[in-house]
């Protein structure tokens, strides 16, 4: 019997190479279908895309308003410097030391101190620094901080970062710890009744503005957190310097001079029954009180080291 001869090496070369060259181009053909029709569902369906219930598509309208309205204070990411000095934290995100840099030739060397607020990632804290902006941005008034810049970038992310005026002079509460209470007496300089109450008109004119205001529901505008750390000052020296109202939040925690905001509160926002209570200018009022006996005592803190519960009560 013959035994039939074996096929010639080249040929057996060849039908390995495409034994071997079928999986991958199966592979190769199953993942361009696979990303076609991905690209199709998400072209066609933008709940696709974008799976999460908390997410950016219901709110598009408003940001592309928002981003319109915005459109003068708008800069490019790069132009925003933030740097490690933590200032404080509000309810919406982070607050930093940082700068601006002009769109100039010598950029480098013009940089404009700031406070820059960077919200945190969530869909709803974005939209409420971005509605922030947009309310400070149409106030005006010579001691009232100034809306300086938003990062482009803020209405295609998560995380909105707006650019806010800072004062070389730091905040009130800063002169109080560090040029009265951490001083000898010898040491101290000297402050003025007429100083302080320059201070503390300069203040009310900006809340009278505020209050002035009427928000896009027809309410008048609030402050909420008139604190001796939400005022700024040109410079260290009480008897000529001016001072703007800023919202910088609460101060970081374990720092040895930090309050609860509930000892500004007046009682009725703090035994309201409501989760979220409204603010009045009322409440205001209050807080500009409790601002007053800070001033006076420069810089003394109420109830202070007591629990949240201790002050309620």
């Amino acid at each position: 019997m013959e035994s039939t001869p074996p096929p010639p090496p080249s040929v057996l070369n060849d039908n390995c190479s495409a034994s071997y060259m079928t999986p991958y181009a199966t592979v190769i053909a199953m993942s361009g279908l696979y990303l076609i029709v991905i690209f199709f569902f998400c072209k066609k369906s933008k709940k696709m895309c974008i799976p999460m219930s908390d997410s950016m598509y219901p709110h598009q309208k408003r940001l592309k308003q928002l981003e319109r309205e915005l459109k003068n204070y708008l800069i490019d990411e790069e132009s925003i410097e933030v740097d490690d000095y933590q200032i404080g934290q509000t309810s919406d995100g982070f607050i930093f030391r940082g700068g601006v840099f002009p769109k100039t030739r010598n950029r480098f060397n013009a940089k404009v101190t700031t406070a820059v607020k960077i919200s945190f990632p969530i869909v709803g804290k974005s939209i409420s620094l971005l509605e922030d902006a947009l309310r400070l941005s149409k106030l005006d008034h010579p001691n009232l901080i100034r809306l300086l810049a938003v990062s482009q970038l803020s209405f295609s992310v998560f995380r909105p970062m707006i650019a806010l005026e800072w004062l070389p002079g730091g905040t009130l509460a800063d002169y109080f710890i560090y040029k009265i209470r951490e001083k000898e007496d010898s040491d101290r300089s000297p402050i003025q009744l007429k100083d302080m109450l320059s201070i503390l008109y300069q203040v009310s004119q900006a809340l009278k503005y505020i209050h002035s205001q009427l928000d896009e529901f027809g309410q008048e505008l609030t402050h909420g957190r008139i604190l001796t750390r939400n005022v700024l000052i040109t410079e260290p020296d009480l008897k000529k310097c001016e001072v703007k109202l800023g919202d910088f939040g609460e101060a970081p925690s374990g720092l040895e001079y930090t309050t609860p905001i509930v000892a500004y509160m007046p009682p009725e926002i703090l035994c309201c029954a409501e989760r979220i209570p409204p603010h009045r200018p009322e409440n205001d009022v209050w807080m500009f009180g409790v601002f007053i006996w800070e001033c006076l005592t420069l810089g003394a803190q109420p109830h202070f080291r007591k629990s949240v519960e201790d002050i309620k009560k």
